[in-house]
């Protein structure tokens, strides 16, 4: 297994082992950064893809300032390059299509989930409700509760109003409290 600085180095250099390094070692966790964003598992290997050539292209110019440096790059070319998606796909981002649209009851916050509540959900069973958000929620959410952006930043970056982006978290989080208690209800009526 390659280090980072090692997998670094050889891609500036063009070594074809380094840049195998780099795919098997980070396009697992790019990928999901992506799903997470884009919503589409197809979508997302088209955007994988898209993000790995655009780091080997442009390897030389990225500068190694420890372990974890690399990761951060490209998880940062990761989430750019599922934007790019997004606003080259603006209405994806804008609408909510019939078949998605959430009923009304959604938009009103139920009661919260318990921490405990959230921490008896699997992972892959948290990461599909977020997936199911429609593809603006799920965008704002991603970009405010996991990559800890201002709703101002939201705004300039998705060409949106910063009231929208409150708006569209707000409801995301509301849909998810109710994918979270009605799984947790589920749960307790199997035991």
């Amino acid at each position: 297994m390659m280090e980072e600085a090692e997998i670094a180095k050889g891609c500036q250099q063009g070594d074809a082992r380094a840049q195998r390094a780099l795919y098997d070692s980070y396009a697992p966790r790019l990928m999901a950064t992506i799903v997470r964003y884009v919503g589409r598992d197809d979508v997302a290997q088209d955007v994988l893809q898209d993000t790995l050539v655009r780091a080997l292209n442009s390897i030389k110019q990225f500068s190694w300032r420890g372990n974890g440096s690399l990761g951060k790059w490209l998880h940062r070319l990761a989430v750019n390059g599922s934007l790019n998606y997004l606003r080259d796909n603006r209405r994806e981002l804008n609408a909510v299509s019939l078949d998605e649209q959430p009923v009304a009851e959604a938009y009103v916050m139920p009661e919260p989930p318990t921490a405990s509540d959230v921490e008896r959900i699997s992972i892959d069973t948290l990461m599909q409700f977020i997936k199911e958000l429609p593809t603006g929620y799920r965008t704002v959410f991603n970009m405010y509760c996991v990559e800890g952006y201002s709703h101002r930043e939201i705004a300039l970056e998705l060409g949106i109003k910063q009231t929208s982006s409150s708006s569209q978290l707000a409801r995301a989080k509301a849909i998810l409290a109710h994918k979270i208690n009605d799984y947790m209800a589920k749960m307790d009526k199997s035991r």
